[in-house]
């Protein structure tokens, strides 16, 4: 910076005094157009409205100067502001399918080319016509799924090319994945250990799988008339109804926002429904009023949870209906979860490995360096996503931070201990309230830990069962697209 100040002096011709009153600069000037330099001689009261003179003139140039340095510095951070980094992606023609996936981001610039003149880009998006083969694209705010469809001038067939916003797209074909873990550390209302039988399965279907948990932002703004601005029912309605009055409801979501961990199980599914809904999908979870007072699954694709929401309800329990015929986003399935946790990892135990140090493990999740567990934390602070490593499929996040509500399907084989049905709790206005708990077939778990989880239990099989209902964490979203997963299982631990 010293440097460049000395060759702006340079530039503008502004004489730099030394003491014998010569300016090494104003040799690059002609004669006629030089300031007279400062002379530093004992001069008498005669002399001052003179030399008053010569420094009012030196002090006009010094002044111009920074005048037009600040309007250079404005100007260069105005440009660098406004300029637009654009990720440039290239496709050839003959590689097109009638659906083609690109992977971007939030609030990214893409520029796409195609190594062929296009007739037509038809498309929703706030889009730059290039040339007759380039389209620059501003991805919107919001996760999800933007299609541009491409047509060429010597062909009526439309090629579709799927924007996969924040998400994975995985194509999978006889995959070999390890599911199951022998040492299940289980947590619920109580400490258990569970087995759950390792086994290979083979798994052909096409995936979108959000690459991080979703965050604060997202559900603010997707369930902006869902969360009310004031609320006075209890801490947890009145944390979203503050997240709202400091929201902007049309603003951008950043990339890396706070992941959302204060989210129940109905809210979870709830807004899956309304990312079907806003793409035009077809929702895969239907709610409807239930006499049931336990949480449980009550069939294949059918199940009865609390009804936690932004607002409180009469019913402490709603029913959900799976529709099978829906490829519209949900949460993962407890396989699922595992597969996608896993990315192909059939030795280790945890993403990390079996004899990790607290330094490697903070290279893929977010965990508390804590001496003491018992300690009292707040267990809902976040932290933003995509921080860290990714795993082999691309996905971040899926251990510590925050705890990700996954369904199980037809049944749950994690059981815990018989015990009564409900739970006595003791309200801030003292006042008893029934929580509806799970005897067994709880509907839902919360895997991967969070960030005040003891780390060296965290493993691929941990877990925390949601035996009350009630428990709130974080998630992520999944579609199988078309609904053509097939699954089958290759080798079990028996063989």
């Amino acid at each position: 910076m010293f440097f460049q100040g000395f060759k702006l002096f340079r530039a503008y011709n502004i004489p730099i005094f030394t003491e014998n009153g010569k300016s090494p600069y104003c040799a690059v000037m002609p004669a006629s157009e030089r300031a007279p330099p400062i002379s530093f001689v004992k001069s008498t009261e005669e002399d001052l409205p003179g030399l008053f003179l010569v420094y009012s003139a030196h002090m006009k140039k010094i002044l111009h100067w920074i005048i037009n340095c600040m309007v250079l510095i404005v100007c260069a951070l105005f440009y660098t502001a406004c300029t637009e980094s654009v990720r440039y992606i290239a496709l050839k023609r003959s590689s097109l399918n009638a659906e083609t996936w690109l992977e971007v981001e939030k609030n990214e610039v893409v520029k796409i080319c195609i190594d062929s003149k296009v007739r037509t880009w038809e498309t929703s998006l706030d889009t730059d016509v290039f040339n007759d083969s380039c389209l620059k694209v501003r991805v919107p705010k919001l996760i999800g799924v933007n299609t541009i469809n491409v047509k060429f001038p010597d062909s009526n067939t439309s090629y579709k090319i799927n924007l996969a916003v924040g998400m994975k797209y995985l194509d999978f074909k006889n995959e070999e994945v390890l599911l199951g873990h022998n040492n299940t550390f289980m947590l619920g209302l109580g400490y258990y250990k569970a087995i759950d039988p390792k086994k290979i399965v083979s798994v052909t279907g096409s995936y979108l799988v959000d690459k991080y948990p979703v965050t604060n932002c997202e559900i603010t703004l997707l369930l902006w008339d869902d969360i009310p601005l004031d609320s006075n029912d209890n801490w947890y309605e009145r944390a979203w109804a503050q997240r709202k009055k400091l929201a902007v409801r049309d603003k951008k979501c950043n990339k890396q926002d706070s992941a959302a961990n204060s989210i129940s199980l109905y809210q979870a599914l709830k807004y899956a429904n309304e990312r079907s809904i806003r793409e035009k999908l077809k929702p895969y979870y239907i709610f409807s009023e239930t006499n049931f007072e336990y949480i449980r699954i009550h069939s294949e694709g059918q199940y009865v949870i609390a009804f936690r929401d932004f607002f409180k309800h009469e019913n402490k329990t709603v029913y959900v209906t799976v529709d099978s015929t829906s490829d519209g986003y949900r949460l993962p399935y407890y396989d699922e979860w595992m597969m996608f946790a896993r990315a192909g990892d059939k030795t280790n135990g945890a993403p990390w490995g079996d004899s990790a140090t607290y330094k490697d493990v903070l290279m893929y999740a977010q965990f508390d360096e804590r001496k003491d567990y018992y300690v009292e934390k707040d267990p809902y602070e976040s932290g933003p996503v995509g921080q860290l490593k990714p795993n082999k499929y691309g996905l971040y996040d899926l251990f510590g931070l925050v705890e990700e509500h996954v369904l199980f399907g037809r049944s749950n084989r994690f059981k815990r201990s018989p015990g009564v049905k409900y739970q006595i709790k003791i309200s801030s206005s003292n006042k008893k309230r029934r929580i509806p708990v799970c005897e067994n077939d709880c509907p839902s778990c919360l895997k991967g830990g969070r960030k005040d989880d003891d780390w060296t239990n965290v493993d691929y099989g941990f877990l925390r069962l949601n035996d009350h209902g009630f428990a709130t964490g974080g998630f992520r979203l999944i579609r199988n697209i078309g609904n053509n997963a097939k699954w089958s299982e290759v080798k079990s631990d028996k063989e």
